[in-house]
């Protein structure tokens, strides 16, 4: 149960509607991934997938993770038992020191996948096992006009969703913000959560002052309003306004999960498997929360079912994470790596029966779905 080999490969997925947030003006038309593939020395695969924005929310770029999935940790794992995933992280960190989280995520998601395949357990079972076997699900809605977010929200709640989440951040007109939660509340009507995401794009300021006109929409939450590395104004922000405020881009790390505790600058802390670096220091975090009585919650917004049934087998085998949940896997895009995408049913996800995550990866997907890059050299 060793590792033979270790590959890396991007895909290209078009999205059923364009899925836009935070800083993005134009865009969000397209998802791109990183698929990472471990191959014992008996034959068994096992599969990572963590989402690419390079130069947005994280530095890794596509050329760079396939790099040093394929140049630095593939030879530095060669050899090692994919049972011992504790290793697997020691050895990544001892190999390449300056973060790369989500490529470290991708490897280490497919060195769990593998390890369960190779004794036919679930991913779950080796986190500790499932203390459920289904999870409440967000519907997630990005910038567009209010009456197409409106109706996207309906569309959700028509299929079982409980909860809508919305991305906000109209700089040039904050009121249009206004505008569109009142739109979404009055369609979806009072029962059904509403929680907002505004991906860093305000000021202090700015944010104390539109979250107090959306208040009495009845907010569940309300996600990152200012940049991820000011923490200080994320604490400021919370102590000024009614709703719950949750930390996403603030938090990568077991050290930036310790600085927001100490703060008290979030009553929630999402969890992203890719850019914490993988289950381990996600598990971590999801501690340090957990005992500081901050709510931990888990999901990535688009991605394949690859990435959604990895966040759904962490979701599903630890108590401390509570739903909603983003991890809604294909459901966004148009196509799927998936020979069976996720089960969605009357908005909760199921979890799957079997060993790994419970998939089968299309290869021919895989392969159609492929994109290369190549670096132009200066003339």
């Amino acid at each position: 149960m060793n590792i033979a080999d270790i590959t890396a490969s991007i895909v290209r997925i078009a999205a059923k509607i364009p899925y836009r947030m935070g800083p993005m003006e134009d865009g969000g038309d397209e998802y791109y991934g990183l698929i990472v593939t471990v191959t014992t020395d008996q034959g068994v695969k096992g599969y990572g997938e963590v989402f690419l924005t390079p130069g947005w929310y994280a530095p890794d770029t596509p050329m760079g993770m396939i790099g040093i999935v394929e140049r630095t940790f593939a030879p530095a794992l060669k050899g090692v038992c994919v049972m011992d995933t504790e290793r697997v992280v020691a050895v990544m960190d001892k190999a390449w020191e300056l973060g790369n989280l989500f490529a470290k995520s991708a490897v280490e998601m497919a060195v769990h996948d593998a390890a369960a395949r190779s004794i036919g357990r679930s991913v779950c079972d080796l986190m500790g096992g499932r203390v459920r076997d289904r999870f409440a699900l967000s519907g997630g809605v990005g910038h567009d006009t209010p009456d197409r977010m409106a109706a996207t929200a309906k569309k959700l709640v028509d299929r079982g969703f409980r909860t809508i989440k919305l991305k906000i951040g109209a700089k040039t007109d904050p009121e249009f913000d206004v505008v569109r939660v009142r739109t979404v509340r009055e369609e979806i009507g009072p029962d059904i959560k509403l929680r907002l995401d505004g991906n860093g794009v305000f000021t202090v300021p700015e944010a104390i002052r539109l979250i107090r006109k959306l208040e009495p929409y009845d907010l569940e939450h309300v996600e990152q309003p200012v940049p991820g590395w000011n923490v200080d104004g994320m604490a400021e922000i919370r102590s000024k306004i009614g709703a719950p405020l949750m930390a996403d881009e603030s938090v990568h790390s077991v050290q930036d999960a310790m600085r927001v505790v100490k703060a008290g600058a979030a009553d929630a802390v999402k969890i992203k498997i890719a850019k914490t670096g993988g289950y381990r220091r996600s598990q971590q975090i999801a501690a340090i929360c957990a005992s500081a009585g901050v709510d931990v919650l888990i999901g990535q917004g688009i991605g394949t079912s690859l990435q959604a049934l990895a966040e759904l087998h962490f979701a599903c085998s630890h108590a401390a994470v509570k739903p909603a949940a983003e991890f809604i896997g294909s459901d966004k895009l148009t196509d799927d790596i998936l020979k069976s995408p996720m089960t969605i049913e009357d908005g909760h996800a199921l979890l799957p029966e079997g060993p790994g995550c419970g998939i089968e990866v299309d290869e021919r997907k895989l392969e159609s779905l492929g994109v290369s890059f190549s670096a132009k050299r200066a003339a």
